[in-house]
């Protein structure tokens, strides 16, 4: 997959089928149960299922007991129906012998409480002796499996994180000391980096460093840069214990393709990325979606995988309503499971597996609905399942080798938020102000995604940098690279405020990037959102939950600050609000405000003056519309290069009528489209240009 001439996210997988099918769980059924699987999947034009994530205890009942037979028979049941498998290690869940005979190898929570048995990733991934065993077992399953012609890859454990990450067991403290060991080399550069002058917080040797718990056993807040740090050890360790398996698997049979499920808080994921052939995100728009705006949300979803990975896949794809003890989610409406499928797929996926086969009738998950229910008879979302499995047995080879065209874009990394975490002053994050502006673009209907500070910038017209604290040389040098080449650089108050080691400096704000934006920070506040506006473009816009005075260095004022007089001690009237300023080919935009629900319409409005970006249709704003061009980038409307896939997407309730729309053919319905269509209540339309 690693091609360094183009940037990842516009890499492809470089699968050869797309994938279709659903998890599937036979350590749950009874042979009977099981009887008819094949036949169903291979119906509903299921090419794969995944399998065995949790059943290490089934795979191995004793300790060094090792029985396969179960997957071997249902691996060679499938195989010969045309299904293939994506196997598993299963070290989210390890049997509970290693609970009862060792308590050490057990998560610890900040409050000092142990983990016990009873759920999942309550081993510590931290742990030695945890992770001998983990390699064991994926090394003997990797050794059984390795010449078998049905499997064709691997997901990595499952979703690392996803209820647990900072973890403060002894393994975890002693392995946090090493890796500070290794990055500072010395105590005093370390204290001098957490800036330790400050309260006495100097420590005399690594061994003396704890875990930075919470403030349930101290009087006030921890050293910020100690938080950092430790949010950064967390995503490095949990590379490196997810890198002991790839490198068992690889091994084993190095055509295999490696995959994980994410995506959750404190793992790189750019980094983490780096072991795999592409990532995978489960997608559940249940958790975000009640109305039809909320759709946006999985789209953010989707592209935050996307942003890591290029191309990448869905392990697991929402089938029903899922649920748990608290919860149950609203039923999918008729056609919503599909289109949340295509909306994966109109974002990059390669590939969607429903969760799940047959709803379990034990568990915590008894309610998590499946394409089955309980009593194992197919109803109407096996009947919406098996559309979609035909669809895409279908046009899935031509949609292979496409990604999704990105023109405008906002930056993430993932240190970012962790920085404003550790120093949050209950005022907008990165993550917010990245949702607020990437929200504007969808809803407009341009060609736009997320895109890593690490990755390439080239085929970007416009890029928005959302309130990222942390700044160096570096990534300043990119974003200049970027303003000079002809791009539109949007920068968000409150960006480049500190260096790498989360501290200020004496340089003025945004540090690094004071003369790419041609301004000074004289001054920041926060204030209540709307108490103060500025006028842009003629209008008179809202300000967000702070306001910064900015000094011109070389930036024109574009907006200016008003204030009531009685709006607080900042009354920031008649000074610069917005500023531009060109450099090379491009220009800069820099809002000494906060992005907010009542600004980035004005926001935009300006931005698009200069990037000029034309949206993808016209359309109401709930109709989704994206667009999936050659791998590698560079395809542009009537460039000549195909193919070209502009998906569109009716998140109402109610017909929508699309205009303005490529010409071409219809690959679901195989209409001819002459530039309109008019979407059914949660239709999909996928237009093949030309």
């Amino acid at each position: 997959m690693k091609n360094d001439s183009i940037p990842r996210h516009q890499r492809p997988t470089k699968l050869r089928t797309f994938l279709f099918g659903c998890p599937y769980y036979p350590e749950h059924w009874t042979v009977e149960d099981r009887r008819d699987d094949p036949q169903r999947m291979a119906a509903a034009g299921m090419n794969v299922v995944r399998m065995a994530e949790f059943a290490w205890d089934r795979i191995e009942p004793a300790r060094g007991q090792l029985d396969f037979s179960l997957f071997d028979e249902t691996i060679e049941r499938l195989g010969k129906v045309g299904v293939s498998t994506i196997l598993c290690t299963p070290t989210a869940t390890p049997p509970r012998r290693m609970t009862v005979d060792h308590e050490d190898w057990m998560r610890v929570d900040e409050n000092g409480r142990r983990m016990d048995h009873g759920s999942r990733q309550h081993c510590c991934t931290n742990n030695e002796e945890f992770r001998a065993e983990s390699r064991r077992i994926t090394q003997a399953m990797a050794e059984h499996y390795g010449a078998n012609p049905h499997v064709i890859g691997w997901q990595t454990d499952n979703e690392f994180y996803c209820h647990f990450s900072q973890c403060h067991c002894p393994s975890c403290r002693r392995g946090f000391r090493e890796w500070l060991r290794r990055k500072y080399g010395t105590i005093a550069r370390l204290n001098a980096a957490w800036g330790c002058a400050f309260w006495a917080l100097t420590f005399d040797d690594f061994d003396q460093v704890p875990l930075p718990y919470p403030n349930s056993n101290r009087p006030t807040h921890p050293n910020p840069t100690h938080e950092l740090d430790y949010y950064r050890y967390l995503s490095d360790s949990l590379i490196e214990f997810q890198r002991q398996q790839v490198q068992i698997l690889r091994a084993a049979n190095p055509n295999w393709f490696i995959t994980h499920n994410g995506m959750f808080g404190h793992i790189d994921y750019w980094k983490f990325t780096e072991d795999l052939d592409f990532l995978g995100v489960d997608v559940y728009p249940g958790f975000l979606r009640n109305m039809p705006a909320d759709a946006v949300h999985t789209a953010l979803w989707n592209e935050r995988c996307r942003a890591a990975s290029g191309g990448y896949i869905v392990p697991e794809q929402q089938g029903g309503p899922g649920g748990q003890r608290p919860y149950v989610h609203r039923t999918p409406a008729p056609g919503q499971m599909r289109l949340w499928a295509y909306q994966s797929i109109a974002h990059g996926a390669d590939g969607v597996l429903h969760f799940r086969w047959r709803t379990c009738r034990f568990g915590a998950e008894t309610y998590w609905h499946g394409i089955l229910d309980h009593d194992n008879v197919p109803r109407r979302r096996y009947e919406e399942f098996s559309r979609e499995g035909a669809e895409l047995k279908r046009i899935g080879g031509k949609i292979l080798g496409t990604v999704l065209d990105v023109q405008a874009a906002v930056l993430v990394e993932t240190e970012q938020d962790d920085a404003h975490t550790t120093l949050n002053l209950h005022l907008p994050s990165p993550s917010n102000q990245r949702d607020l502006a990437f929200s504007e673009m969808w809803r407009r209907h341009l060609p736009c995604g997320l895109v890593q500070t690490a990755d390439g910038l080239a085929g970007l017209r416009l890029l928005v940098v959302p309130s990222m604290p942390l700044m160096d040389d570096g990534l300043a040098g990119k974003l200049r690279a970027f303003v000079e080449g002809g791009g539109l650089l949007i920068v968000t108050a409150r960006t480049a405020i500190r260096d790498r080691d989360n501290q200020a400096t004496p340089m003025t704000p945004p540090i690094f990037l004071s003369d790419l934006c041609g301004v000074s920070v004289e001054e920041f506040g926060k204030c209540p959102a709307g108490e103060a506006s500025f006028r842009l473009g003629g209008v008179e816009v809202p300000c967000g939950e702070g306001y910064e005075m900015l000094g011109l260095r070389g930036a024109e004022s574009v907006g200016i600050w008003h204030a009531p007089k009685d709006a607080g001690p900042f009354a920031p009237a008649g000074q610069p609000a917005v500023s531009i300023r060109r450099v090379g080919d491009g220009e800069v935009i820099y809002l000494g405000t906060y992005l907010s629900p009542g600004n980035v319409g004005a926001v935009f409005d300006l931005a698009l003056h200069y990037a000029g970006i034309p949206s993808l249709a016209d359309a109401a704003e709930l109709v989704e519309v994206t667009r999936r061009v050659k791998g590698g980038g560079g395809a542009r409307p009537n460039s000549g290069v195909v193919p070209a896939y502009t998906f569109v997407l009716n998140h109402y309730a109610t017909q929508q009528e699309v205009r303005n729309l490529p010409e071409g053919a219809d690959l679901l319905s195989g209409a001819r489209c002459d530039g309109k269509l008019e979407l059914e209540p949660y239709g999909v339309a996928i237009v093949e240009e030309g």
